[in-house]
Order: C-alpha cells, then sequence, then structure tokens
C-alpha cells in the first residue's frame, strides 16, 4: 500500500498544481485576408509581442488610431527558413484609448499581445 500510494502521490500534486497555474495572460491570433481589431479603453494597455509574416511582400502593418489620427505602429517581420538573415522582432506598448488594427500583407500573419490595466 506504501508504494502505490508513494507512486500516486507526485502525480496527484503535479495535476493539481496544473490546475491552478497560467500561462499568461497573452492571445494569440492568424491573419490572412480579414484584419484584427484590437480596442485599447481609457486607463489600459497593449503590449504586443510578436507579429510575424510568412509570404512575400507586402509586409502587414499594425496600426493605431488615437484622437482619430492613425500611424503604423509595427510591421511584420518576415519568418523564411530559406534565408540567413534573421529580423528583429520588436515589442510595442500602445496606451489607451486606441484603436489598433493589424493587416496582413499577402500571406499569413501571426500576432500575440496582451492588454493590460494601469
Amino acid at each position: 500500500m506504501k508504494t502505490l500510494f508513494s507512486r500516486i502521490l507526485p502525480v496527484l500534486c503535479f495535476c493539481a498544481s496544473a490546475a491552478f497555474s497560467r500561462a499568461g495572460d497573452f492571445q494569440s491570433a492568424v491573419i490572412t485576408n480579414v484584419p484584427l481589431p484590437i480596442h485599447v479603453p481609457n486607463d489600459h494597455f497593449l503590449v504586443i509581442r510578436n507579429f510575424t509574416q510568412v509570404g512575400s511582400t507586402p509586409r502587414g502593418l499594425i496600426t493605431a488610431t488615437v484622437n482619430g489620427m492613425a500611424a503604423t505602429i509595427l510591421a511584420a517581420a518576415f519568418v523564411d527558413n530559406m534565408s540567413p538573415s534573421i529580423e528583429v522582432i520588436n515589442n510595442v506598448i500602445v496606451a489607451g484609448p486606441a484603436d489598433v488594427t493589424v493587416t496582413c500583407g499577402t500571406g499569413t500573419c501571426f500576432v500575440s499581445y496582451r492588454k493590460g490595466e494601469d
């Protein structure tokens, strides 16, 4: 009985700890033809951690609109296994209130982001 309990106890502890752990608040989206709108309310922020594109030009773009004025804040980094060069993937933080639109050029884009409160 002791050997059975000693073998089951680690499994039970692992299952119990996995039920309470979180991977974080980051969300991911795959974008092809339809733009992804993200609304950032007042006293909130948006962190964009990753924006990559598989495919050719034109690049995918992330545009932020604040008080009716729009600006492109990030262009997608190309992911190509055949190319020896590696593009830098920048992190971007957008303070609210803002409307952010993620569009993809030709190909498929991947974006990961997190919304937070101030």
